[in-house]
């Protein structure tokens, strides 16, 4: 998670003063405390709304409070930027605490319990499928510790709108669903929507040729062999493919794994039932087709002749394995979220049953690799050697070094009019290099051949350079800021939403960012363009907040 904010570009808010220094109290020291101010006047409707939320829960001005952000010069900017606008208005005397990652999130869990008075800067990222988006962030089963429902927000006509949305299978009913859903949200403004950010990837334009942009962080090195999308990479000068890694491997177990780089790591090693492609259209992968048997059972017809990295050849079995594995591990909701069991009709045909009718199955089996028997039976451990049946298999690994990764031969694509049968790179080398500027040194060097998510402000350099090429895509992923709905006086809408139309969007996107994204008022991405196009946005923002 991750934030960022928003502002009306000088739409009728004041400021009290130029951006001032970092409050010296942590978030730990700060009491809420209230001083009267007598002289405190509403100007605009936003501020207006804060006043009458205010004394709706009987706050008086300034009201003390912390923007908490992670270490990150791009998140200090924009608090410093939202703090200007909060303080200007004479309703808030805002500090700002920085805090490594790992303790930011330890403390976004914790908030609520420990009544933390603080307003979150963070980023989300959902996938291909509305329903990741707001689940997680706004149902009320999923306040935090659990969940990462942060400010412990309820609405029964959200929980009701996010219970439809899963349930529904009707295209056209699910898009009327979300969109009303939307609307709520922004009215009640849990959540303010700042930014929706790109996948954005450089590459040296000399040596690599074909490249394209997964709009989706996890799927950032499918371009080197996608042949379910009719994507694939050739290299003008060797054989030897090296892109970049921001951390570390935290696991390489598909149960376990919970970040990023991981995902980035075994994203050619493993392959699920369906993909969906760079479009964000469904595609057979592990599965040739599939036909709904009734509202809640699914019956996949498997490719025959895959092979998995160690030589077992892909059954039914191994996909009734694979799902019943995530029981009791940290990705559990990832399949038990619908799955019932299954029945094996054949070798190559398996039914799968569902608990309940489910909406967005195709995606969910996305994210569900087949791993092979010695994995499901316990033989082999998959957090040492990752084995599936990807264009690539496992070569080495050096901690804090490097992953490699070497063509698997035997790989079930037999070639079409768009993609080769083989894949031309023969090694993906990914070098760990966690500090940025080492990344972008890295590849300006020529040790790496490409590089993901440098800063705004880089990406803008390198499209000017014709020695590079550069993929922009916008995202899954967007910036918010947070607010402890939990805790006076945020447990009004009103103060939330007139926070949210204060917001410095159009400034934080143009001066932090580069312009490199697109303002977000609604939490889900236009990348879903049925659920979240440029109209619907527009429409959100003209009635809920922007100030007249």
């Amino acid at each position: 998670m991750a934030g960022n904010s928003v502002g009306l570009g000088g739409r009728g808010y004041r400021r009290r003063s130029v951006l001032r220094g970092v409050g010296a109290a942590g978030i730990g020291g700060l009491a809420g405390c209230i001083r009267s101010n007598d002289g405190t006047k509403a100007e605009g409707d936003a501020e207006k709304l804060i006043k009458a939320g205010f004394a709706e829960t009987g706050v008086e001005p300034p009201f003390r409070t912390t923007i908490a952000i992670t270490e990150d010069d791009e998140r200090e900017q924009f608090a410093q930027l939202f703090k200007a606008t909060l303080d200007g208005t004479g309703f808030f005397d805002v500090s700002i605490d920085s805090q490594e990652f790992r303790s930011h999130v330890d403390l976004m869990r914790n908030a609520a319990a420990r009544d933390v008075n603080a307003m979150f800067v963070a980023s989300w990222t959902g996938g291909w499928d509305p329903d990741s988006y707001v689940n997680m962030l706004f149902h009320s089963d999923n306040h935090t510790p659990n969940g990462f429902n942060v400010g412990h927000y309820a609405n029964e006509a959200v929980d009701d709108g996010i219970d439809a949305g899963l349930v529904e299978t009707d295209p056209d009913e699910r898009i009327a669903i979300y969109r009303r859903l939307q609307e709520t949200l922004v009215a009640d403004s849990p959540i303010s929507f700042v930014r929706f950010s790109e996948s954005t990837h450089v590459w040296d334009a000399d040596t690599v040729s074909g490249w394209q942009t997964y709009p989706l962080e996890p799927g950032a090195y499918y371009a080197v062999y996608a042949p379910w999308a009719g994507t694939y990479t050739e290299l003008d000068d060797g054989s030897e493919f090296v892109g970049d890694l921001g951390s570390d491997i935290a696991t390489t177990d598909p149960v376990s794994m919970t970040d990023t780089v991981s995902s980035h790591a075994t994203a050619l090693v493993y392959e699920g039932l369906v993909a969906v492609d760079f479009d964000g259209e469904s595609q057979p992968l592990l599965a040739t087709d599939w036909e709904r048997l009734d509202g809640t059972t699914v019956r996949m017809h498997l490719r025959e002749g895959v092979q998995f990295h160690n030589g077992e050849e892909l059954t039914a079995a191994h996909v009734a394995g694979s799902f019943e594995r995530y029981e009791g591990t940290l990705r559990e909701t990832d399949v038990y979220d619908w799955y019932e069991g299954s029945e094996i009709v054949d070798d190559h045909t398996i039914d799968i049953e569902c608990w309940r009718e489910y909406g967005p199955l195709e995606t969910a089996l996305f994210n569900v690799p087949i791993v092979p028997m010695a994995a499901i039976d316990g033989e082999h451990d998959l957090e040492s050697e990752p084995v599936g049946t990807g264009p690539y298999r496992f070569g080495d690994y050096d901690s804090g070094s490097h992953w490699r990764l070497e063509r698997f031969d035997d790989h079930w694509f037999e070639g079409d009019d768009t993609v080769p049968s083989t894949a031309p790179v023969e090694t993906v080398t990914l070098e760990i290099i966690t500090e940025t500027a080492s990344r972008q040194a890295a590849l300006e060097a020529g040790n790496i051949d490409f590089s993901y998510g440098l800063p705004s402000a880089n990406v803008s350099e390198f499209e000017s350079d014709g020695a590079y090429g550069v993929g922009r895509h916008i995202g899954g992923g967007f910036d918010m800021v947070i607010y402890p709905c939990y805790r006076a006086p945020f447990t009004s809408a009103k103060v939330r939403r007139g926070c949210n139309m204060l917001l410095p969007r159009t400034e934080t996107l143009e001066t932090v960012y580069d312009g490199v994204g697109q303002l977000a008022y609604t939490p889900i991405s236009p990348l879903l363009e049925a659920y979240s196009d440029e109209t619907f946005q527009e429409t959100i923002a003209d009635e809920y907040v922007r100030q007249n």
